[in-house]
């Protein structure tokens, strides 16, 4: 839990530094990714996200959310199962562009 704290910090202190309406947006955005994914992994649902890979290509993928961490560059992670795979993945949560939390009321 403390690596994912910090690796959140670092996150804040980032978004920061592009100037304060720039930060509060990314912050705010960050935070509603990080309590969808809890939020998910706590009840059980999917989240469908856009995801861009480290080559910069794009996806679309539905996930079930299984548990966030931080990498050892101090980036936060999600383990998931990865519904268009049909395996578990790994997905950097600075790389999802977009979310929407799937089938909770």
């Amino acid at each position: 839990m403390r690596c994912t704290v910090t690796a959140i910090r670092r996150t804040i202190a980032a978004a920061l530094s592009f100037g304060q309406y720039v930060a509060r947006t990314a912050v705010s955005r960050t935070f509603r990714l990080l309590a969808d994914l809890y939020r998910a992994i706590d009840s059980g649902a999917a989240v469908e996200i856009g995801y861009v890979k480290a080559d910069g290509t794009g996806s679309r993928r539905v996930i079930e959310p299984a548990e966030l961490s931080a990498t050892s560059t101090g980036a936060i992670a999600v383990r998931a199962f990865d519904q268009l795979r049909g395996e578990d993945r790994t997905f950097r949560v600075d790389r999802i562009i977009g979310h929407r939390l799937m089938g909770v009321g």
